[in-house]
């Protein structure tokens, strides 16, 4: 397995949040994981928080040491090693900057494929990454219309023991390939990428929204549009013609 070490707990509020202050007091190595079998107040983007029951679901958060991925291309990084590690059971896409979608037909408001899994990453004062991920696996019940999981889509699902496994070895895999070729990894990432080639508004989180079409990911991760603009944070929403 690649993870090289792994603490499991029955449930917790945030993974993100326990490895973030467990590097503050503790030696946590390159690649180790915090897996939560059920996680209370999981932490998403723009504050946003859920509840996720367990069993069913890969509720975790991986450390990644200074230096193994570049920052802000950290999310693109993990989600696309989340994308290998489901192909056997479904083929998904990546929504920039952090959502692994299937394409399962579209709901209203959300535009896209269903979500599948998310991604998390913070940085932490000592220059590691925690990169939180969840992957909707076995569950049949999801709390949102635009969810997804491997069972509801595939019809079948790894254990979640199995499919933390198989993250493990992606990840390793995905952080080897960018060591030896970033620009092989960068291509794989935009032919993966369900938002490059799409009209899309973006709202950014003071108010507002950009559009135009997606043309590229900048070298800081940011989202490139046709007429020049860059988004470095914010909420794509595809526009239908």
């Amino acid at each position: 397995m690649g993870f090289t070490r792994i603490v499991e707990v029955a449930a917790t509020g945030s993974t993100n949040t326990d490895l973030m202050a467990a590097l503050s007091t503790e030696e946590w190595p390159h690649l180790g994981v915090l897996v939560a079998r059920r996680q209370t107040a999981g932490r998403g983007r723009a504050g946003r928080s859920w509840d996720t029951p367990g069993p069913g679901a890969l509720t975790c958060s991986v450390v990644l040491a200074p230096g193994s991925a570049p920052v802000p291309w950290a999310p693109l990084l993990v989600g696309l090693a989340v994308r290998r590690a489901v192909a056997p059971w479904v083929p998904a896409r990546l929504k920039w900057p952090n959502d692994v979608v299937v394409d399962e037909p579209p709901v209203p408001g959300w535009g896209w494929g269903r979500k599948l899994a998310g991604v998390l990453c913070e940085l932490h004062p000592s220059g590691a990454v925690v990169a939180g991920i969840g992957v909707n696996c076995r569950q049949e019940d999801l709390p949102v219309p635009w969810a997804a999981s491997i069972a509801t889509v595939a019809g079948r699902a790894p254990s979640v023991p199995a499919l933390l496994g198989g993250v493990g070895d992606a990840l390793v895999a995905v952080l080897a390939d960018w060591a030896g070729d970033p620009m092989a990894v960068r291509a794989e990432y935009a032919a993966a990428s369900a938002t490059l080639g799409q009209e899309v508004g973006v709202e950014l989180p003071g108010g507002g929204v950009v559009r135009g079409r997606a043309t590229g990911v900048a070298d800081d991760g940011a989202l490139v549009l046709a007429d020049g603009v860059r988004v470095t944070v914010g909420d794509v929403r595809r526009v239908r013609a």
